[in-house]
């Protein structure tokens, strides 16, 4: 191997110009390794680096003559304890004998013993010094142990002078490859976080560019609250296109529940896992058991985002080729503080979304609750029979008993509901009122309980039910025999759970609200004919309260009356007229099929149209008495039916009135003073009646 000065100094020019020529560094490190071949023997080489801190070595350049086996790993190997670590600060070419190695370095077992099963019996290190530190070494195996002179030592150092610069150029360029790719991911990433708002897109963007720098196949994205309810449990797959994709049901639905927080305990032991690693968390995990088996996964990574008092967070990001090392796990964490800051501040932007959701939903409901046009503003009376009913609303009302309020139509149930949530601790949060015979069947479930956005056709935004924005408050369901059977079961499950899920959702809300139903049913007739639910009627009949009907409280309608007739008065800009005694002895003998509300609407056509000093009820009582005296054959009159002749007899007292007029409302001899009617008010009925005359 000796060589002459001259032969030297072509092989140094021969070397230099090679690095100054050949940009890709295989073909490089190639080309002077087939001239190294030429004046050392040697069967393979490899050129082997350092991290900064020289905690790990990596081999950087190969080129063999064998094959490596199968459970090799390739990986970054630790220097302590390492056959290598004694010849880190030589300065001059050591030569190893591989079968002293394994004697003197047993727990470096793997490598060593890799090479003296292939046949390897010596290794040459040669040291890679830059900028006064050794960055690596150039190494020379052999299957035969040779005698190196020491010309030949200082001869393969010198040689090594070149390949050392060709080796930290090379380092250098791939340091800033990998800082400008990952400044650009990092940005990416934030762009996607800043700026897209919808929760599905913003999620895909970031797995496409985690999945830029570390491999995967799937990627899920966890946080779970404080009070063990997750936040966020979202699953992406990379399909064969490269895209990814929500994974829907990547758990059996069966067992979400525990596989779901055996998930999220992955994130605590966070490390890479591969090869053996890996088998050993399966056994550990059975959820990594069931992704291995269900879609070939085979490596791990688990990235811990934030762990503070009010949630945790993290990533699992897995393959079904690939491997995963310590270099992937630093790479994903020069993202973790941008990603953790910006799903922290989605989150709480999220949060605040919905309780101003809440906040709306409440509002409304106040508002409709304001708007609403009651029979009566307060309980009105002092007969016996209602006096026993609101000592019963005294007792239950300051408890969270459920209370089944059945009574006829008209009898001011939703008024007793009121009267309940008042007296009770939760005064302080609303009452929130739904009709379960208004609203069509297939949208109950989502007035009731809310709906995740795309969960059906048309839910194009998530909805807060009922039953979450009447959260530390009650609930009042209003004919709630009307609730179709397949709801009757869900509506159960919250009665006895005190539990719902959104439809089109998987996460389970608790839920503390005083439920308070009313109907105007004989439930217990409903339960025998299969119309409802028994179990659902025992969990409401918790505390029945019955409202007796008007006729059973006939000395409380002067009280009524007289309530009425101030109330319309005001309303409509009339002056206070007094009742006949006559009138009045009529009204507490007549039969009030319609209860409370019949009686409101009658006093309300009286205020309307009486102009003496006393209310004029002589063409009301007698028209409305011989309607319900001849009825049409086989036909009962209905409350709607009194309502629908009330509003035809406005319409056409106000058409009439409009028409003496000429179509003018106000002024002198306009409709308004025919009627004896405030303008303002006038204009207000003509507007609600629909009527399209012209009028000035």
């Amino acid at each position: 191997m000796t060589q002459s000065i001259h032969e030297t100094h072509k092989l140094m020019q021969y070397i230099s110009d090679a690095v100054g020529s050949i940009r890709d560094p295989q073909e490089l490190f190639r080309t002077l390794t087939d001239k190294l071949r030429l004046v050392f023997e040697f069967d393979s080489a490899a050129i082997i680096t350092f991290d900064k801190e020289k905690r790990y070595s990596d081999v950087f350049f190969e080129m063999l003559r064998f094959q490596l086996p199968e459970t090799f790993e390739r990986k970054k190997r630790p220097i302590a304890g390492s056959w290598i670590e004694p010849h880190i600060a030589d300065a001059s070419v050591s030569v190893i004998s591989i079968a002293e190695s394994l004697e003197l370095y047993p727990n470096d077992v793997p490598l060593p013993q890799m090479l003296y099963d292939l046949g390897m019996r010596q290794v040459a290190f040669s040291p890679l010094r830059t900028g006064g530190k050794v960055i690596g070494f150039l190494s020379f195996v052999s299957k035969d142990e040779k005698e190196w002179l020491e010309s030949d030592k200082e001869l393969l150092a010198t040689l090594s002078s070149p390949v050392a610069v060709a080796v930290s150029n090379a380092l250098a360029y791939e340091e800033l490859r990998q800082r400008e790719a990952q400044t650009a991911m990092q940005l990416a990433v934030n762009n996607a976080l800043l700026t897209i708002k919808d929760r599905n897109r913003m999620l895909l963007a970031v797995c496409e560019q985690i999945e830029k720098q570390v491999h995967c196949t799937f990627l899920g994205i966890r946080v779970m609250g404080s009070d063990g309810v997750y936040r966020l449990y979202d699953t992406f797959r990379r399909e064969d296109g490269g895209s990814f994709a929500p994974v829907e049901a990547a758990l059996p639905l069966e067992d979400f529940e525990a596989l779901a927080r055996e998930s999220f305990a992955l994130i605590t032991n966070h490390g890479c896992f591969s090869g053996e690693a890996f088998h050993q968390l399966c056994g550990d995990y059975r959820i990594l058991a069931y992704v291995r088996e269900k879609y070939g996964v085979c490596s791990l990574l688990t990235v811990p985002l934030w762990d503070t008092p009010g949630s945790r967070a993290g990533l699992i990001i897995s393959d079904t080729s690939g491997v995963y090392d310590e270099h992937d796990q630093a790479t994903m964490s020069l993202i973790v503080p941008q990603l953790s800051l910006a799903l922290q501040n989605y989150l709480a932007f999220e949060e605040i979304d919905e309780l101003r959701r809440k906040l709306e939903g409440e509002r409304t409901c106040l508002i409709e609750e304001i708007k609403a046009t009651h029979n009566f503003e307060e309980i009105i009376g002092n007969s016996a029979s209602l006096a026993a009913v609101l000592r019963r609303v005294s007792q239950v009302a300051p408890t969270d008993a459920t209370v089944l309020i059945q009574g006829e139509t008209g009898t001011g149930k939703e008024l007793f509901a009121r009267a309940l949530h008042n007296l009770s601790a939760r005064n302080k949060r609303a009452l929130i009122k739904i009709n379960c015979a208004t609203l069509p069947a297939p949208l109950i479930e989502s007035e009731l309980f809310g709906h995740e956005k795309g969960s059906f056709t048309g839910a194009t935004d998530r909805r807060i039910g009922k039953f979450e924005l009447a959260e530390g408050g009650t609930i009042f369901l209003d004919e709630i025999g009307e609730l179709p059977l397949e709801l009757q079961a869900k509506l159960l499950r919250v009665l006895q759970e005190r539990e719902l899920e959104r439809l089109g959702g998987r996460q389970v809300i608790k839920v503390d609200v005083r439920v308070i139903a009313a109907t105007n049913r004989d439930l217990a007739k409903e339960v025998a004919e299969g119309r409802f639910r028994e179990d659902l009627f025992f969990r409401l009949n918790v505390f029945p309260l019955a409202i007796p009907p008007l006729s059973e409280r006939r000395e409380d309608i002067p009280m009524l009356a007289t309530h009425f007739a101030a109330k319309f008065s005001r309303e409509f800009g009339k002056p206070l007229r007094s009742f006949r005694e006559s009138d009045m002895q009529r009204l507490v003998a007549r039969e009030w099929k319609g209860n409370i509300r019949e009686l409101a609407h009658l006093i309300e056509q009286a205020v309307i149209l009486s102009e003496g000093i006393s209310l004029d009820f002589s063409t009301i009582l007698s028209s409305s008495a011989a309607v319900s005296e001849h009825p049409a054959a086989g036909c009962a009159r209905t409350m709607r039916d009194f309502e629908v002749d009330v509003i035809a007899m406005e319409r056409e007292l106000i058409l009439d009135a409009l028409s003496r007029s000429k179509g003018r409302v106000s002024g002198a001899g306009g409709a308004a003073e025919q009627l004896a009617l405030n303008p303002k008010t006038l204009y207000s009925r003509i507007e609600k009646l629909g009527l399209s005359k012209r009028y000035g």
